[in-house]
């Protein structure tokens, strides 16, 4: 079964600077519980294509790869490994951002399967409620500090 997230947030802020402030992978992704260092750089934009973060929280690491960077409109990532390894195949996950009169939306969105037999559907729903709480913690994060500036 496939688990899909979908979380939300607008910025009172302008289209660059968020897409700035979100793809740049080290500093949104750390605090929190988080951590995250560039594993390998992208090819034409530092956080863009072909780069290789690695999420690294307090039980788990993630190493995530960009692809369909486009400046100030989305980006997409998959998880490549999991460290310890789980019985977990990722999808995809991706943001696009979207100015909406003086406002930025951000859409978060990541999809993902639990490949246990039998129980994978009620782990990938915990698993599922995690997730959403870390993706909105961190657009939130971002939210009260950004607008304080």
């Amino acid at each position: 079964m496939i688990n899909k997230i979908h979380v939300t947030e607008v910025y009172d802020s302008d289209l660059a600077t968020v897409f700035k402030q979100i793809s740049h992978h080290t500093e949104f992704l750390s605090g929190g519980g988080l951590r995250c260092q560039m594993k390998q750089l992208g090819k034409k934009e530092p956080n863009g294509d072909g780069a290789i973060r690695e999420v690294i929280t307090p039980k788990l690491t993630f190493e995530e790869k960009i692809f369909d960077f486009k400046v100030n409109q989305s980006f997409s990532y998959v998880i490549i490994k999991t460290t310890p390894k789980k019985p977990f195949k990722h999808h995809k996950g991706w943001l696009e951002f979207k100015k909406v009169d003086n406002q930025v939306k951000v859409d978060w969105h990541s999809h993902f399967e639990i490949t246990v037999p039998i129980i994978g559907g009620v782990l990938g729903w915990f698993i599922k409620n995690a997730i959403s709480k870390v993706f909105i913690g961190r657009m939130k994060y971002l939210k009260e500090n950004s607008e304080k500036t």
